[in-house]
């Protein structure tokens, strides 16, 4: 992945932070499902897969029997929202992503492929979480698109997000907790209705890495 990538900020300190010491600040996904910004970052779905077609869910039981649900009820998979760790940065540098994040401060990151491997190995040094680390640029995708196998794997519904955050245009660094990742540790759910937002995130705690100086491979942008 040669591609730059880009990481907006708020405040020029956090921008140097990130160039100077490489502090990698991740938050959980139960912050984003929990953040109240007006729909411009917060996604009380983020790292669920929703599966909602209009004419209705078909469904198959273990025994063959097919089973017709009407319209307006939808099947859930969802990542474990405290146990997924995000690092959000976007392909596009751009002033309406600036403007629409009021983040003023972009830091372009030229060799994602080394920013990549610092958090690898510091991820490594930290015995509470996955080995795995994941990067990937965000799946946007309709509400009536079939879940395949992806519902089963915590990695991928880590990614995915509703078509109508595409203007994000999103790259993410996933990590988790240890077994974050293992095959069918998600939440699974055939719902109807409204559902109810999650619940504050105040207590997740974000997870910082410090992966050393970064200023070789970034350069900072200010709108």
């Amino acid at each position: 992945m040669r591609t730059p990538l880009f990481r907006y900020f708020g405040e020029e300190a956090y921008a140097r932070a990130f160039i100077d010491k490489g502090e990698v600040y991740l938050r959980p996904l139960a912050f984003f499902r929990a953040f109240e910004d007006e729909q411009v970052r917060g996604d009380p779905d983020d790292g669920m897969l929703i599966h909602a077609p209009e004419t209705g869910l078909v469904l198959t039981k273990e025994n063959g029997e097919i089973v017709a649900l009407p319209e307006g009820w939808r099947f859930r998979a969802s990542a474990k929202e405290n146990d997924i760790f995000v690092y959000c940065l976007s392909l596009e540098r751009s002033e309406h992503l600036a403007a629409k994040f009021k983040s003023p401060f972009c830091v372009e990151v030229r060799d994602p492929i080394r920013l990549l491997g610092r958090i690898a190995s510091s991820v490594r040094l930290r015995s509470r979480l996955d080995r795995r680390v994941y990067s990937r640029t965000v799946d946007y995708r309709s509400l009536a698109a079939a879940p395949g196998v992806e519902w089963a794997l915590p990695e991928r519904v880590a990614f995915i997000k509703p078509e109508g955050w595409a203007w994000q245009n999103e790259h993410r660094i996933v990590l988790g907790l240890k077994g974050a990742f293992d095959v069918e540790n998600v939440e699974c759910a055939l719902e109807s209705g409204q559902r109810e937002p999650g619940a504050r995130a105040a207590s997740a705690d974000p997870l910082i890495l410090h992966v050393g100086n970064l200023s070789k491979i970034t350069e900072l942008h200010r709108f």
